[in-house]
């Protein structure tokens, strides 16, 4: 059956931009039902392609899959796209398989841990296919189980239960618990990261601040720094950082506390090595944001490293970059590039969608 074509005006963002808000859909959205194919063009005659209607996000009611006329998002579409995202993919045993609109399946994320498979549904239309996802993934991965993360909490598709185990990534165990969301996630799109940083770390006095599950930590210690103290807000994750360092024989010592507050109460010079990577409720306050890179700068030793990370799609890398270098200037510092970084390849981010591009950082040697 053929897809309906809906001319709508010409649209708010710029061209090219996959994404359609409900606003601008105002007047045909009642006949339009959830999960329905729909290929739209505006008034100037500019085909949009085919995409999405979905009611649940007003900002992308509409999200384009295809720039071809008439292709349904439909069982074959779907399998064929999971199918051809993993292709891309390297042989790597934790890895991202299917980002999102970033590989035409808009709303639908699936990483690997091993033997174990999170599928994450962010739609009302993904959610409809659960089924078809799940039997894709057991067909084309040697998988275990797929833990299913959608509105509720996190389930099995087999319907049992699934303990914490320990999974090896680069060289390190991390204790995961893909269930439980009072316990630490593994940020796959930091991999690349926590191994780079950690190798510049070597005999360091190293604090890895919002530390999360550890990993920074981790790979600074295993690369030889001198001291590491892993940070974290939340006591269920400094428990597991420690649990993490035990099982690695990794000296690390774990603080729960503020991370603005910990760095204020550093003394200038006493550390040259900071790990910033906070989540991205975090940057709704830019004064908070501007006030922890001056201090860290302070804080910094001269020839330290500063390794920043910005997890706001609203924020640009050249805005996040202005904002660390007005509060280096605030701190009256200066510092060197060593590196700009952005999304592994596995996390591929789209030309026309700036919102796919979540994470970018800084690695800086403050002078």
């Amino acid at each position: 059956m053929a897809l309906r074509i809906i001319r709508i005006e010409r649209c708010s963002r710029v061209r090219g931009h996959p994404w359609v808000d409900l606003k601008q859909l105002a007047e045909i959205s009642a006949d339009l039902s959830d999960g329905e194919s729909v290929a739209l063009i505006d008034s100037t005659g500019y085909f949009l392609g085919c995409g999405i209607f979905d009611r649940q996000d007003p900002v992308a009611a509409w999200r384009r899959y295809s720039l071809a006329e008439d292709i349904a998002f439909d069982e074959a579409y779907i399998a064929s796209a999971i199918v051809e995202a993993m292709h891309k993919r390297a042989e790597e045993s934790c890895q991202r398989l299917v980002s999102s609109d970033a590989d035409y399946l808009p709303g639908l994320i699936v990483d690997l841990f091993n033997d174990v498979a999170r599928v994450t549904l962010e739609t009302n239309t993904t959610r409809q296919h659960i089924d078809l996802i799940t039997e894709v993934i057991r067909d084309n991965l040697s998988v275990t189980e797929i833990v299913i993360d959608s509105i509720e909490d996190p389930r099995t598709a087999s319907g049992q239960g699934l303990r914490g185990r320990w999974i090896e990534i680069d060289d390190i165990e991390y204790r995961i618990d893909l269930l439980n969301t009072d316990k630490p996630a593994f940020f796959l799109d930091q991999r690349e990261q926590h191994a780079l940083v950690g190798s510049l770390c070597e005999g360091r006095t190293v604090l890895d601040a919002f530390s999360h599950s550890g990993a920074f930590a981790l790979q600074a210690a295993r690369a030889g720094a001198e001291r590491v103290v892993a940070l974290d807000v939340e006591e269920n994750y400094v428990k597991a950082i420690g649990a993490n360092a035990q099982q690695n024989r990794c000296p690390i010592e774990t603080v729960t506390s503020d991370a603005l507050k910990y760095i204020s109460g550093c003394d200038a010079g006493t550390l040259d090595g900071i790990i910033l990577d906070p989540p991205s409720c975090f940057f709704a306050d830019r004064g908070s944001v501007e006030e922890l890179h001056r201090k860290a700068l302070i804080t910094c030793a001269s020839g330290g490293l500063l390794a920043t990370y910005c997890r706001d799609n609203k924020i640009s890398g050249q805005s996040f970059e202005r904002l660390v270098a007005d509060a280096a200037a605030c701190a009256g510092r200066e510092a060197r590039v060593f590196a700009r970084t952005g999304q592994p390849f596995d996390f591929p981010s789209m030309l026309h969608l700036p919102e796919s591009n979540l994470l970018k950082g800084l690695i800086l040697e403050v002078e």
